[in-house]
């Protein structure tokens, strides 16, 4: 039977700037290449730009700080950008 871990153990990356047509499944799928992603979703709400944004949950810090220092350099390329967020 798998342990179900307290919300406190799991590290959030906050992901700004989603293209309009991202879904909560791409995201996660996405963010998965960098490490075990517990979950990962999109608000309706957006920020001051009128940009989309969004969390994706990490099992554990280090695979969090790759997705961030990973898909930082990918940023110039994409758009996406992403630090350690609160839920």
């Amino acid at each position: 039977m798998k342990s179900i871990r307290a919300k406190d153990e799991y590290v959030p990356v906050f992901v700004n700037n989603l293209p309009e047509g991202m879904q909560w499944r791409w995201l996660k799928q996405l963010f998965e290449y960098h490490g075990k992603v517990i979950d990962a979703f999109i608000l309706n709400k957006r920020n001051i730009r009128g940009k989309r944004f969004g969390f994706v949950r990490y099992a554990n810090i280090n695979d969090a700080n790759k997705a961030i220092n990973r898909m930082g350099i990918l940023a110039s390329k994409v758009a996406y950008r992403c630090q350690f967020g609160k839920i």
